[in-house]
């Protein structure tokens, strides 16, 4: 697997996600919806094993990694398909866009590390604004879409907490067996979410949510988690993170030319200042790619030549 294609991949995946989301719960509830992607994804991924002889190990410090991944694919998603039910997905990729300034919160009070300079608590007074726009454009006291925002805010620090535990963990497992083990973990969850919550599942199942529960089980799990962890084998997190600047901006439009969702002009002018956060918030990184670009571009062939 080449590292551009991983990067494009995810960047694909990432940006198409949401949709899908909104997709699975048209004619399923959200817990339906979420553990049949999951469970056929953990299917998938051992045969996957079983196909590449990878192990699945189940030591002790394994076993505290697929918890931690659990806390994303159990919590985290369980909440964002609750909220995918009231909010465009649009919205809900810029929310998640939000992942790398929150995970140095959380990373900066858990692991002690760096602490947050200057250009951090810049991108972070900006990224609160945006958050003030977009939720001040959906209050609706009579509606599920500030519910349906504030889930999906809780959704997306779920992920950066377990994110930040992962981080702080010596995690060598096989990136296909630390899916693997995560989803397996987050499997009974999602069994007593539906015993207690959930009920049978509905006679006729939409032809969307069928196309959507397939492609998000298999391309938004299993290749999406394989390109994510194989780039954080080759690349830095914080190149990877980059991915952020782009999937919101794809996401929105894709909700509005396939889903046609019509947002009031708060939540683009939110989304636009969550844009500018990101940008303070990676210019570092993208200022130290610029040697790397300009070097590719000098390498590359000029087109006057024969």
């Amino acid at each position: 697997m080449r590292v551009t294609s991983a990067y494009l991949t995810v960047i694909a995946i990432w940006s198409t996600t949401p949709i899908g989301l909104r997709f699975s719960v048209d004619s399923l509830d959200f817990i339906q919806a979420s553990a049949l992607r999951m469970w056929a994804s953990a299917l998938i991924c051992l045969l996957l094993l079983a196909l590449w002889r990878i192990p699945l190990p189940f030591g002790r410090d394994a076993l505290k990694a697929y918890g931690a991944g659990a806390i994303g694919v159990a919590g985290a998603m369980l909440c964002a398909y609750w909220g995918a039910k009231f909010v465009p997905s649009g919205i809900i990729a810029v929310l998640w866009g939000l992942s790398p300034i929150l995970v140095a919160i959380y990373a900066w009070f858990w692991l002690h590390e760096k602490q947050l300079n200057s250009r951090k608590l810049l991108s972070i007074v900006i990224a609160l604004g945006g958050l003030v726009l977009i939720f001040a454009g959906h209050i609706d006291l009579k509606g599920g879409m500030l519910a349906g925002l504030l889930v999906i805010f809780v959704a997306v620090n779920l992920h950066c907490i377990s994110s930040v535990i992962l981080q702080g963990q010596k995690n060598t497992v096989h990136p296909l067996a630390q899916t693997t083990g995560t989803l397996l973990m987050a499997a009974p969850v999602y069994a007593l979410a539906w015993l207690l919550f959930s009920g049978p599942l509905p006679q006729v199942i939409s032809a969307k949510s069928q196309w959507a529960l397939i492609y998000l089980a298999t391309f938004g799990s299993v290749l999406g988690f394989l390109c994510y962890f194989f780039l954080l084998r080759h690349m830095s997190a914080a190149t990877v993170s980059l991915t952020t600047l782009i999937t919101p901006v794809l996401a929105m439009a894709l909700g509005s030319v396939i889903e046609r969702e019509i947002l009031p002009w708060q939540a683009w002018a939110g989304a636009a200042l969550i844009m500018c956060a990101l940008l303070v918030y990676h210019s570092k990184t993208l200022l130290a790619l610029l040697p790397a670009l300009r070097a590719a571009r000098d390498v590359l062939p000029s087109p006057n030549k024969n």
